[in-house]
């Protein structure tokens, strides 16, 4: 049996060899990177400020209708308010 362990790591897929004794990486493997071509990239961010703007234009209309449902309890509340002049007796005023 092999004293040797070959491992890749799910993350980075990253190859190590271990001794199975001492626990020592060996060697490693790393993945190549693929780096994409700057046209792809620039691509690539307009479409993500595409996204980020028509985001933004959502939640702005959320906020909007949030203020306008407010505001529109707000007078309903408004209107049930008890209009009696007398003050609401306290614990104070009992002695």
């Amino acid at each position: 049996m092999s004293s040797k362990m070959e491992i890749t790591c799910p993350c980075c897929e990253t190859k190590l060899q271990v001794d199975q004794k001492t626990g020592e990486v060996l060697w490693k493997e790393e993945k190549k990177k693929e780096f994409s071509s700057l046209t792809d990239m620039v691509h690539d961010l307009a479409e993500h400020q595409k996204e980020s703007q028509t985001m933004f234009q959502k939640q702005q209309e959320l906020q909007k209708d949030k203020a306008r449902l407010l505001a529109e309890k707000f007078k309903e509340a408004q209107k049930n308010v008890d209009k009696s002049d007398t003050k609401p007796l306290r614990d104070f005023d009992l002695d």
